[in-house]
């Protein structure tokens, strides 16, 4: 089952990345290797699947020809699984210990069976830093497309029809989130999280036919001591449901 879904969704992504012409962006713009999500048997197989969507691909290195995305997505699949200890770590994935995964793993505990997705596909590599992309690079990557007219993100979650969707982008990509979701960027910020109100349930105006939260980056949340507002936020939208 987990290797069809897969499949799927390696098929939506290289349809995604010749439409939106990828390979020449990469010759001119600096950007990383594309970001592959996939899911696990685990997430499948739960009643209570929860999709985590991060800002971008940092850390993924240059777009290089070297790097199938058939290799990338796989490689994303036995991270996930290495982090929530379904696979051994080695020398290749090792624990990751930051607040992302921290938060990613606390979910496990509570029942829930957590998949890592991002809201941008790449980011900017200028001399060995990560920058985030330009807009007009957003655009290109977060639009609808095709006779649909949905974005990838839009796709992904369609295919793997998480029980909820949890934003854990902050304020600052909000452009992208509207674009990929198709909704009113002035609607959505409204709704934004704030330090006073750091988890918000955005499911009104992200109509997916799931519960939808957007919060910061976990980084921030461990900053202002609001980790736990997250699962809070959710355990209180998913109580009636399951």
């Amino acid at each position: 089952m987990v290797m069809d879904i897969n499949q799927k969704l390696l098929k939506i992504q290289k349809e995604w990345l010749a439409i939106c012409g990828a390979d020449d962006l990469a010759k001119k713009h600096p950007i990383s290797r594309p970001f592959s999500f996939s899911v696990t048997d685990q997430f499948l197989s739960s009643d209570r699947k929860v999709m985590f969507i991060g800002q971008e691909a940092k850390g993924f290195g240059m777009f290089s020809d070297n790097w199938p995305i058939e290799n990338i997505q796989l490689f994303n699949k036995n991270y996930v699984e290495t982090q929530l200890g379904y696979r051994p770590h080695d020398d290749w994935i090792k624990y990751n210990g930051s607040p992302f995964w921290n938060l990613f793993r606390s979910f496990q505990q509570y029942g829930s069976e957590p998949v890592w997705n991002n809201v941008d596909k790449f980011h900017r590599v200028i001399d060995k830093k990560t920058e985030c992309l330009t807009l007009e690079l957003e655009r290109i990557f977060s639009a609808p497309y095709g006779e649909e007219n949905k974005s990838l993100l839009m796709r992904e979650i369609e295919i793997t029809k998480p029980s909820a969707v949890i934003f854990l982008t902050g304020p600052h990509y909000y452009e992208t989130m509207a674009l990929s979701l198709g909704v009113d960027c002035n609607e959505l910020l409204i709704h934004k999280p704030r330090k006073n109100s750091p988890c918000s349930d955005v499911s009104d105006v992200i109509k997916l036919g799931m519960p939808v939260l957007w919060s910061y980056h976990p980084a921030y949340l461990t900053r202002i001591k609001s980790m736990d507002t997250v699962y809070e936020m959710y355990r209180r939208v998913m109580q009636d449901r399951i």
